[in-house]
């Protein structure tokens, strides 16, 4: 045998040796099947009978229902001082006192410079009553007590009695101190320094922002259903509403007072809000997110039977940010609604019901 031979031999034997491995991974290569049933993961939720409740809705401000700024109306050194930030006052209670030794000094004066133009305004008043020059009426003896300088004596001592109040800032009503800085005593305090403020917050209003089209819905005496920046709910009343409406943000403001004794609310917390303007039942009730948009703009819902869905054409009679009211023959109360994870499934098809909770606390775990 020629070398040529060898050769062809050679790779003829070594394409059979491929030909057989190939055939053999082929048969241990199980086929796969074509009828593969994928479930997606889809949220339920319960539909209900519940009413509907239609709000409107604002963010706003919280402001006490008294508030005053500590600002003195004299210098001087301070004696005594309540003035720190969180600090409890009671009606009366002094917050801020000021050395009163000066001031006493000038209504001695003051009472002094009076006694002595009251003995001249004496004598005087005599001198014309002897004189007989006196007519006795009132425009008289104004002019006397003004040559003898008993009037302005007058007005000394009640500035000076005026100047020596000022040396004691009580509260005019019970309440918190909110103050930048402590003051304590032995400091100097300039007249007219904003020092502080003290709040009463045992009762706050909030300033909601409503569209000028709201405005003719609400009136006084409605309840608001607040929220706080904690998550905690409170209900107020509103107190009143702005007769003016903002012609560059077209809105209208809305004051609602809140009972706020456990301090919840303070001043400028952000707090959402929500006023029931009406009220609307139907057949069932369904989380608004279970309300979907296909084939140009229909809207549908997913409804759960066994482990299959299947979408119903609806058309909510009423709907809000959160719930829909739905009248439609195939959808009643206690029927599972997908409300999350829904977007691509199609009619018919088999999924894994997961309920909200249930779905939350898997990926808790996780």
């Amino acid at each position: 045998m020629n070398l040529f031979s060898m050769k062809k031999l050679i790779i003829i034997l070594t394409l059979i040796t491929l030909t057989s491995c190939a055939g053999a991974d082929e048969r241990e290569r199980p086929e796969r099947p074509d009828d593969v049933d994928i479930r997606p993961d889809v949220v339920f939720a319960i539909a209900d009978d519940r009413p509907l409740h239609i709000h409107i809705e604002s963010q706003g401000i919280v402001e006490p229902i008294r508030e005053i700024i500590i600002r003195p109306r004299i210098s001087g050194f301070i004696t005594e001082s309540r003035l720190d930030d969180g600090n409890r006052v009671e009606q009366g209670q002094t917050i801020l006192a000021f050395d009163e030794q000066e001031w006493r000094y000038q209504l001695q004066q003051a009472e002094n410079e009076y006694e002595t133009a009251l003995v001249a305004y004496n004598i005087e008043t005599r001198q014309r009553q002897a004189r007989g020059g006196g007519s006795g009426d009132g425009n008289d003896d104004r002019m006397v007590r003004i040559s003898t300088g008993l009037a302005a004596a007058e007005l000394s001592v009640e500035r000076a009695e005026l100047d020596l109040s000022y040396t004691n800032i009580t509260a005019p009503f019970s309440g918190e101190l909110s103050a930048p800085e402590r003051i304590s005593p032995g400091a100097f305090i300039g007249s007219g320094s904003e020092l502080g403020r003290l709040i009463d917050d045992t009762t706050v209003l909030i300033r909601f922002d409503v569209l000028e089209s709201e405005l003719n819905r609400l009136q006084r005496g409605m309840i608001a259903e607040l929220i706080t920046p904690s998550g905690e709910r409170k209900e107020g009343t509103i107190r009143s509403l702005s007769p003016v409406v903002d012609s560059q943000s077209k809105t209208g403001q809305v004051v609602v007072e809140v009972v706020n004794r456990n301090r919840i609310l303070r001043p400028g917390m952000t707090v959402e809000g929500r006023i029931r303007i009406e009220t609307h039942s139907g057949i069932a009730r369904v989380p608004r997110a279970a309300i979907l948009e296909r084939d140009g703009g229909r809207t549908l819902l997913f409804k759960l039977n066994g482990e299959r869905v299947e979408w119903i054409y609806v058309e909510p009679e009423y709907a809000t940010s959160e719930w829909a009211v739905i009248n439609h023959d195939d959808i009643a109360p206690g029927d599972t609604i997908a409300v999350d994870r829904h977007f691509a499934i199609s009619h018919l098809q088999n999924v894994r019901p997961r309920m909200a909770g249930q779905i939350v606390r898997e990926e808790v775990l996780e």
